[in-house]
């Protein structure tokens, strides 16, 4: 049977009425070579994989047609260059040949700087997932670039920028900030507005900006690449200026469901608990632990905001369709491969060709919208005392 991942009692769990349901046909497993099986573990995931309270429900699925392509979907990533935007890289960074030299495996480019230290790529795929993923972020804060308040913020820093997309719009709302992206990979435009500069910077190592400086200090996603979040949330605590604020947003790692059409007979459960299994040690589903972390390191009024995020139309609320519609598009053809295919054959020993014939299961499953499965967005934030 699937894992059933009831929230604490405090607030109403997010909700979905079971429906028996097969696995869609025309997939079988028998009809392809399938990679060795994995056993689902003896006991079920430990507290981390399992969501605090969600702030919203998920109401009872509606059938309707499946198939969601990529192009049903137009990608409102990037920004448009004006007359005001600069064409410089940052003048702060000196970027060598060697950033640029990128390792390539099983088709997909990856990091030259501090090669193999993140597990994703940066190829022009991710890029446009990266900037998908952001579209999907603003539609669960209804528009907003941030769930943190700012006040004429003047210095503002974006761990983990990716494209940049977040930074460059925050650089065009807050004209007065200068905002400061960092990443370790050099693959963001060169064409920002004049406030905004880019550096390639390894947020796991010490810092060398200035103390007490940042309004607000913002990551993305950046689980699976912090070495220790002690040591990074104390860097943040001391470079954030008293009263500045601190905001983590991440997707959860995981996928849950509340009946049984997720379950052991699915492709998608036999790629979820090897995925659980090979990424535990490395913290990708790093959102329960960070309101304690955040305290720990000092930060004060710490919250933790989850929305609930499906995978797929199948939700009867609008809102939720809309945004699973989006989720579905980016992770099926895009986010699951990013995700799975290092982590699988570094970690886990898998070939390139076994890897490919389980996404390939994986995504007829969901998008036959049969699999009510879904996952949250968090945003978690807290503030540098007086």
């Amino acid at each position: 049977m699937a894992d059933k991942h009831t929230p604490p009692p405090a607030s109403p769990p997010a909700k979905v009425e079971a429906a028996g349901v097969d696995v869609a046909k025309g997939s079988s497993p028998e009809a392809a070579p399938t990679p060795a099986p994995v056993s689902p573990p003896a006991a079920a995931p430990d507290a981390s994989t399992s969501p605090p309270p969600a702030t919203e429900q998920v109401e009872p699925f509606v059938e309707e047609p499946a198939n969601v392509e990529p192009d049903e979907v137009n990608s409102q990533g990037g920004s448009d260059a004006g007359s005001t935007y600069a064409s410089d890289v940052s003048e702060t960074t000196s970027l060598s040949s060697s950033i640029f030299d990128y390792t390539y495996e099983n088709g997909r480019r990856y990091h030259a700087y501090r090669a193999g230290q993140y597990l994703l790529p940066n190829d022009e795929r991710e890029q446009e997932r990266l900037d998908m993923t952001h579209h999907v972020f603003l539609l669960a804060l209804n528009g907003q670039n941030c769930k943190t308040k700012l006040d004429n913020p003047q210095a503002i820093l974006d761990i983990g920028t990716g494209t940049g997309i977040w930074a460059i719009e925050m650089g065009d709302m807050y004209p007065s900030a200068i905002v400061t992206g960092t990443d370790l990979s050099p693959i963001q435009s060169t064409w920002v507005p004049p406030n905004v500069h880019f550096e390639i910077d390894d947020a796991n190592s010490e810092w060398s900006f200035p103390k007490n400086h940042f309004d607000l200090i913002h990551a993305r996603t950046v689980s699976g690449a912090i070495q220790s979040w002690p040591a990074f949330l104390s860097q943040c605590f001391s470079h954030c200026k008293p009263g500045g604020f601190i905001e983590m947003v991440e997707g959860r790692a995981d996928f849950f469901c509340d009946d049984d059409t997720l379950n052991d007979t699915t492709a998608t459960w036999r790629w979820l608990e090897e995925f659980r299994r090979l990424s535990r040690p490395l913290g990708f589903d790093i959102t329960p632990k960070l309101p304690g972390l955040f305290k720990e390191a000092g930060f004060e009024d710490v919250e933790l905001l989850q929305k609930v995020v499906p995978c797929g139309t199948w939700p009867k609320d609008p809102a939720l369709k809309e945004i699973g519609r989006w989720f579905r598009v980016q992770f099926l053809e895009m986010a699951i491969e990013a995700y799975t295919l290092a982590l699988f054959t570094r970690v886990g020993g898998w070939s390139n060709d076994a890897v490919q014939v389980l996404l390939a299961l994986v995504r007829a499953e969901l998008k036959s919208n049969k699999l009510h499965v879904y996952t949250y967005v968090s945003f978690t934030t807290g503030r540098r005392p007086l």
